[in-house]
């Protein structure tokens, strides 16, 4: 996992007071990180181009210019009058070396935004905002230095956002890089060093990208097992049976030593999966909620669900019925995985909030944060581009889901996923998190048409991981 921050002007702060450096020597290193990125993408007959704004970001840009000249094409436009003392210097130092300055966006092989850094605090004006439309339009390969013009320090946006094929963030991870707003428009995300290790620049935080080191998988180390071993997933059918029934593929193939369907027998059932009508008493955790329409017996599943201390992970339909809040305020082990929609009624029924999808995606990690400091013993499995995986008011933040996802019946087999690693021992937190993971990451290593994956794909693409 790696450290995620609203905001990196304190740590850079704390970089003069105990390490002793001084804001020209964390640019040097910016400058001198972004520099490096610019010349992978270079030969010299390639040419390179630098829009630098007036303040701290320009100036990063700026010594990447100087660092830059003399070996490749180089040149810097200046929309802005510089207000940064640092960038006035740093535009001096340039001009010595012989950094040709331009007036004007000339065509270039590469595209730099050093316009503004992580705490725009305001919407873009129309000239910037033209400047960036006509920048996105150049066919260059293009780099965000820090974070893409656009995105403000409130995790809001301008009306336009530069669109970067790659960003070099300056010193650690910012929160706003990881919206899903902005999944289109920051490109690949590596993190430059200023003037310190990451370690040491870097400070406690409750929020958390994943990593792919972080998947755990349910591999079997005992030899002595038997298939109780490995736990027991009950699923509720709905009318839908379909959905449960992926679940309950999900769950089996990614280990979970025995899965039952409750419910009438469905016509077609896997040979591998079991039916019931009844709780299996061996069952270690209930899954419900997938292809449930209404009406139903709610007396009858208010009784599965809460007559025992199993663990649960509710999916789908159940976010929008009111026994949701009696399941939340049971205080079990609770994993929810919805979408925003789903997430938008959970919220109106448990916190008797309206709000909408457009403003929960505006802002997820706030709202996700939010609900689980409300719910300490619920984790909250938000799903989107990035999904987020909030638990007593940590986030930890998944970035590997790819489109190919975007199909009816993916979320029914995560949500299998997710029983079967808690039907095998691990935290609901854990689960959560591994099996987000591993769901991402067979989609990623889908080598057909990304718009061909179907959940049995999923199902199938776990034993290669």
């Amino acid at each position: 996992m790696q450290y995620v921050y609203e905001e990196t002007a304190s740590l850079d702060e704390r970089c003069y007071t105990t390490f002793g450096l001084t804001p020209e020597i964390l640019m040097e290193h910016a400058g001198s990180a972004l520099a490096r990125a610019v010349k992978k993408k270079l030969t010299c007959k390639k040419s390179a181009l630098f829009i630098c704004g007036m303040g701290n970001n320009g100036a990063d840009g700026i010594v990447a210019a100087r660092l830059l000249h003399g070996a490749y094409n180089i040149s810097i436009y200046l929309p802005f009058e510089l207000k940064s003392d640092l960038a006035k210097c740093q535009l001096e130092r340039a001009k010595k070396v012989g950094v040709v300055i331009v007036d004007e966006l000339i065509n270039a092989d590469i595209y730099v935004d050093a316009l503004f850094g992580a705490g725009l605090n305001r919407p873009l004006d129309t000239f910037t905002c033209k400047l960036l439309e006509t920048l996105n339009t150049r066919k260059g390969y293009k780099i965000a230095c820090d974070i893409p013009s656009g995105i403000l320090s409130n995790l809001t946006l301008s009306s336009v956002i530069f669109q970067a094929n790659e960003t070099i963030t300056m010193g650690a991870l910012k929160l706003g890089l990881l919206n899903d707003n902005v999944k289109d428009a920051v490109g690949d995300i590596k993190v430059a060093k200023l003037g310190v290790s990451r370690s040491q620049y870097e400070t406690l935080s409750p929020l958390f990208l994943l990593r792919k080191s972080d998947l755990k998988l349910p591999i079997r180390v005992k030899k002595n097992a038997n298939k109780g071993t490995f736990g027991h997933v009950a699923i509720v059918q709905g009318s839908k049976e379909g959905a449960a029934r992926l679940a309950g593929m999900g769950a089996f193939h990614f280990g979970a030593g025995l899965v039952t369907l409750i419910g009438e027998k469905p016509k077609k059932l896997p040979l591998y999966l079991m039916n019931s009508e009844t709780l299996p008493k061996n069952a270690n955790v209930v899954v419900a909620g997938m292809g449930l329409e209404m009406p139903f017996d709610e007396i009858a599943l208010k009784t599965l669900l809460l007559s025992n201390d199993l663990p649960l992970v509710i999916d789908a339909s159940l976010s929008h019925h009111p026994l949701i809040v009696e399941i939340i305020a049971s205080q079990k082990p609770v994993v929810l995985t919805p979408h925003p929609k789903e997430f938008s009624a959970i919220l109106k029924l448990t916190c008797k909030e309206h709000i909408s999808v457009e403003i929960i995606q505006a802002n997820r990690f706030e709202h996700a944060k939010r609900f689980s400091l409300a719910f300490p013993h619920v984790v909250l499995v938000l799903k989107g581009a990035n999904t987020i995986i909030a638990h007593n008011g940590e986030l930890f933040i998944n970035t590997y889901g790819t489109q190919a996802l975007a199909k009816g019946g993916s979320g029914d087999v995560l949500a299998g996923m997710i029983a079967a690693l808690i039907a095998q021992g691990y935290s609901p937190k854990d689960a959560a998190i591994s099996g987000s993971l591993a769901h991402a990451l067979v989609s990623r290593a889908f080598t057909c048409n990304n718009f061909a994956l179907t959940p049995l794909d999923i199902c199938k693409g776990l034993k290669w991981l």
